[in-house]
């Protein structure tokens, strides 16, 4: 069978199915299809099959969403498939498909000459159902016979040519699987330098022949042995009957979990959930052709120019084979000049093989001003924080966070997981070292503070300096009392961010006062000593201080329109909250369990836009404004309680 014209999907693409079937009902539904898309899924190629008996007028938006989210699109010509709008019309949306993101487009000819359907004539049966559809819709008339006649110069299968169905089915799925495996990328998209490797691993397993083939990959911790495997599972996978990839194989076996791991192993590889008689299962599985890799621990580039292959050899080289240093170098040179990669070898060359960070740096150096602040900030606070937090508080300080964050996800600095920051300890633990060559003897003189000795240093001594523009320290790791006061504080007036928790019992507050913070944009300290916390909050976005000791905030109105979010829950001395009326953009306000609260101040009631309000257990409190913007106040024994999403 020759090639189709068709491209490659395009390589940002995320494909949802590799295989979407169109085809009419009530020609193939119980027969060829039903048998194809079994045998496609037997192979492991995940395809899509709309099961819905009855249709409406239109096309819905899910379906051509599926269509765009499918490497393949299969068609079905049947004599009756031009007699149904919706198959036309899905028939429309493949072939916008294909001339827009590559997909590749396979025409099956089911009992019906590829001519008929080219050309659409009355003296067959496909070209008098087609006609019947000229009376209901004559404005769409004219873009369907274009489609069906490019569809049918397509290169396809003609049942009338390959014999008997089962041949045509194997024909087809090992079509199906040859351009997948063309088209195959790694799920680590931007990583260079496996595909040797994993040309190797195939040619070793030789995939194909008869027999048992048992292959072991060795290397040291992060050199990229999960990332191999996974990519070699991820390509060769479809051509066995069935295939398991076992992850931390070994904290199995110190659990006492091997027989568990056996029983999830054999069921997934014979599809059967009885496991009452292994040895039956093991026959079974001995006559199957299976795909297993049992690993020890943590899981996409094409091919770079013809021009770069010396130059990707010395990246390589130079990298020491790390994974995660060969992504960002790739990330960083893709699509680059060879001039670049040129002044990025010869920096290269200059640093030693195993000073890896500084590897990981050139990506960094490539960021500007801004940019670098913000990879900073995560590296030494933000890591595992939420993204909207991140954004909120970027924007507070005057940057652009949005376009910042899309630079560092571009060039693999980060990655949002489940809408939380994340970032590799490699990749973090560079920026921090980064932040300690600031001043590696004084730390007073760094602009972020993270680690608890130096913090403890520079409180005790009163060394801190303008440079400082965050602090987060972990009381839990303080051996000792770390002791407070406004002169340690007074000396950091850039400090941006504040964050202090654990054991509350190291954490000695002499006095505060006459410390403003007013640049600070987050400020959380749970367990505060402190009683008062007079502060010019105005570019505050973040109040979080649970089960502190403070009794008030500040006495005085403010501009308070970053502010997003108060957290004083379990502040049992809590007696009255700030003029909060200027807070415009406040949506969480936490108050449960303040228990000697009495007053709420009427100026929560221009507080349009709180999304959460909670005051349990504020037994102090007896009621609130009457033009609050809630719809419905609950009493309860224990104080007023509220959570109410209005937005």
């Amino acid at each position: 069978m020759a090639s189709s014209s068709s491209s490659c999907p395009p390589r940002n693409a995320k494909k949802m199915y590799d295989v979407f079937l169109s085809f009419r009902g009530e020609d193939t539904r119980d027969n060829f299809t039903s048998i194809l898309h079994l045998f496609l899924s037997m192979k492991s190629i995940k395809t899509f099959v709309d099961d819905q008996l009855i249709r409406g007028e239109n096309i819905s938006r899910s379906l051509l969403d599926i269509i765009e989210a499918s490497s393949i699109s299969i068609i079905i010509f049947s004599q009756r498939y031009a007699s149904s709008r919706w198959c036309l019309d899905e028939l429309l949306k493949i072939l916008e498909c294909k001339h827009e993101y590559g997909t590749i487009v396979i025409p099956v000819f089911y009992h019906v000459d590829p001519s008929h359907v080219r050309s659409q004539s009355l003296d067959s049966p496909f070209g008098k159902y087609f006609s019947e559809l000229e009376k209901h819709y004559p404005e769409k008339m004219q873009r369907w016979k274009k489609a069906l006649t490019e569809a049918a110069n397509l290169s396809g299968f003609d049942s009338h040519v390959i014999r008997p169905e089962s041949k045509l089915i194997e024909e087809i799925a090992n079509d199906v699987l040859k351009r997948l495996d063309a088209t195959f990328q790694s799920k680590n998209k931007g990583l260079v330098g496996v595909e040797c490797p994993i040309e190797e691993i195939e040619s070793l397993l030789r995939v194909g022949s008869e027999g048992v083939c048992k292959l072991g990959i060795w290397g040291i911790g992060g050199i990229g042995k999960t990332t191999i495997a996974g990519a070699v599972f991820n390509k060769i996978s479809r051509h066995f009957e069935g295939s398991y990839f076992a992850l931390n194989v070994r904290e199995a076996e110190e659990t006492g979990g091997i027989k568990d791991l056996q029983k999830k192993l054999l069921s997934e590889l014979l599809n059967d959930g009885n496991m009452r008689n292994i040895e039956s299962q093991l026959n079974r599985l001995a006559r199957k052709k299976v795909l297993i890799v049992f690993d020890d621990c943590a899981f996409g580039g094409d091919h770079p120019d013809a021009s770069h292959t010396e130059l990707t050899d010395r990246a390589i080289q130079y990298a020491q084979g790390v994974p995660l240093a060969l992504k960002v170098l790739g990330c960083h040179l893709c699509g680059r000049s060879e001039e670049v990669w040129e002044s990025a070898m010869r920096k290269l060359e200059k640093i030693p093989h195993d000073e890896i960070q500084k590897v990981l740096k050139i990506s960094y150096d490539s960021l500007d001003d801004s940019q670098k602040n913000v990879f900073l900030d995560i590296a030494c606070f933000f890591e595992g924080e939420h993204r909207d937090e991140v954004t909120s508080f970027f924007d507070a300080s005057g940057l652009e966070a949005k376009i910042e964050l899309s630079v560092l996800e571009g060039k693999s600095l980060i990655t949002c997981f489940h809408n939380h920051i994340r970032m590799h300890d490699l990749i973090r633990d560079m920026g921090r070292e980064i932040v300690r060559n600031e001043s590696i003897e004084h730390p007073g003189e760094r602009s972020r503070l993270w680690y608890h000795e130096d913090i403890y240093e520079v409180l005790k001594n009163n060394s801190g300096t303008e440079k400082i523009k965050g602090i987060f320290l972990d009381m839990n790791k303080v051996n000792r009392e770390i002791h407070m006061n406004s002169d340690a504080f007074s000396k950091m007036p850039n400090l941006r961010f504040l964050r202090i928790y654990g054991d509350e019992n190291k954490c000695m507050v002499s006095h505060l006062e006459g410390v403003p913070f007013a640049e600070v944009r987050h400020l959380e300290w749970a367990q505060c000593p402190l009683k008062t916390l007079n502060i010019c909050a105005e570019k505050l976005v973040s109040l979080r201080m649970p089960c502190s000791k403070v009794e008030q905030l500040w006495d005085d109105v403010q501009d308070l329109v970053n502010l997003k979010e108060i957290d004083l829950s379990g502040s049992e001395s809590l007696t009255k909250l700030p003029d909060l009326s200027q807070a415009k953009n406040l949506k969480i306000l936490m108050l449960g369990g303040c228990l000697s609260l009495m007053d709420t101040r009427s100026s929560i009631q221009y507080l349009n836009k709180l999304e959460v309000l909670y005051l349990r257990k504020c037994e102090s409190l007896t009621s609130l404004p009457i033009s609050i913007p809630f719809k419905d106040i609950i009493n309860f024994p224990g104080g007023i309680v509220r959570v109410q999403f209005m937005h």
